[in-house]
């Protein structure tokens, strides 16, 4: 699949010029008149229509002889929810005595300043102000220049520019966790391993050994026992984390960035939050979608530019665009050390049905409950609110399977959701267990 770039600029020559009616209008009356008054010998008639004569005329001479390109410039093409840009509309040549009049057209998730989306060109520019609302791959709205000549005797347009396009990345939700993140692996990151090694956490203090860096030493021991100690620590490493996004559905009226949140953007800003937090903190992270075609694939990886493909894997999500994904091939190659967190409001079988794949097959598997709660509160729509709480009834029997099978299932709340959680399964994971001998 190629990769989706957006287009920030876009250009297109705005034709001939060609006379308005209000010009030909002056020169019929102009012509009209000065023929009346010629054969009626009405010199008075003659006077009155020498204005139309004079305009006509300045018109004509004052016409453009070139013609104009229009160019639309959009000032960044990645925004963040909520974020404003601005969009300059240029035209070249710049021509005295022009007049131009832009119009950006309405557009989805997409706020114009001035409300009106029209500006004027001044000295053959002009600037309006483009907010995006909601997270997501789209149009800006289609951009329109219309330009008249002297007296607005000749114009070119009004003509419609190529449409620009905008990536806006979905805002993460306030998230931190200070619990660890249980089994890691790998080599650098920040979480505290149950070997020695080289790290920041305090281990003991022992014996110098030959290969011990000095700034280890612990003087005052040292000085007490007569023989060189030094400070030792564990080591650290970095975890894995698998998240499985549900886009099988999205619950609730869309209202953007200053509304109320439908389920899949609780979702997709979840998955942003929890994304952020990880990474930062130089573990490795996977993401995967279910129910959602074209999404790009994205591999495992960490650090800020790896955050970065995460958000721009979630704007590219069109919800329930694939629904006859089963999710057998998302959870394809997991990682059986990582862990597994599956964003969902649970209201699809299928991800209840993957949650339970994973933990039969022995995976650290935590589901993220993101159904929004205005849903079954809403005194606008009491009969909805009602089908909703009688559709949790038999959700909660689903989710009351998953914990008995041992999967956590833990709502939404923003920061500190996961720590409770997470400590849980840390401290399972280093309590002893049976073992055959």
């Amino acid at each position: 699949m190629p990769e989706w770039r957006p287009h920030g600029t876009t250009t297109r020559r705005l034709g001939r010029w060609e006379s308005t009616a209000a010009h030909q209008r002056a020169i019929v009356l102009a012509a009209a008149g000065a023929i009346v008054a010629v054969i009626g010998r009405r010199p008075d008639l003659l006077v009155i229509v020498t204005p139309l004569v004079v305009a006509a005329l300045w018109g004509h001479l004052a016409r453009p002889r070139v013609e104009v390109t229009g160019t639309a410039h959009l000032g960044d093409t990645t925004l963040r929810e909520g974020a404003v840009t601005g969009l300059r509309v240029s035209t070249e040549p710049t021509l005295p005595e022009l007049h131009g009049i832009v119009t950006l057209a309405q557009a989805p998730w997409v706020e114009r300043k001035p409300s009106g989306g029209i500006a004027e060109l001044e000295d053959g520019a002009a600037t309006l102000g483009v907010r995006s609302t909601r997270w997501g791959r789209r149009r800006v709205g289609t951009v329109s220049i219309a330009l008249t000549s002297a007296w607005g005797a000749f114009r070119a347009g009004p003509l419609d520019l190529p449409d620009l396009d905008a990536a806006t990345l979905p805002v993460p939700a306030s998230f931190d966790a200070s619990a660890p993140t249980p089994h890691p692996r790998g080599i650098v990151g920040l979480n505290r391993s149950n070997r020695p090694g080289s790290g920041s956490e305090f281990n003991t203090i022992r014996q110098f050994h030959p290969g011990d860096r000095l700034r280890r030493i612990h003087w005052p021991v040292s000085l007490r026992t007569g023989a060189l100690h030094v400070t030792s620590t564990f080591t650290d490493e970095d975890a894995h984390v698998f998240l499985l996004v549900d886009c099988l559905s999205d619950l609730g009226p869309r209202e953007g960035i200053d509304g109320r949140p439908t389920s899949l953007d609780v979702t997709v800003r979840a998955a942003g939050a929890i994304s952020e937090h990880f990474l930062r903190s130089n573990d490795r992270l996977t993401l995967r979608t279910v129910g959602a075609a074209e999404v790009p694939t994205l591999g495992v990886g960490s650090g800020t530019n790896h955050l970065r493909r995460v958000l721009d894997t979630l704007a590219a999500i069109s919800p329930a665009t694939e629904r006859r994904d089963t999710g057998e091939r998302a959870i394809r190659g997991v990682d059986p050390n990582a862990l597994c967190l599956v964003l969902s409001p649970l209201i699809d079988p299928t991800m209840v049905a993957l949650a339970h794949t994973l933990a039969v097959r022995g995976m650290t598997v935590v589901v993220v409950d993101t159904f929004p709660d205005h849903l079954v509160a809403d005194p606008t729509n009491v009969y909805a609110a009602l089908a909703w709480r009688m559709r949790l009834l038999s959700r909660n029997a689903e989710v009351h399977a998953l914990r008995q099978r041992g999967v956590p299932v833990v709502p939404w709340r923003g920061a500190g959701s996961l720590d409770q959680v997470l400590r849980d399964i840390a401290r399972r994971a280093s309590a002893p267990r049976m073992a055959r001998r």
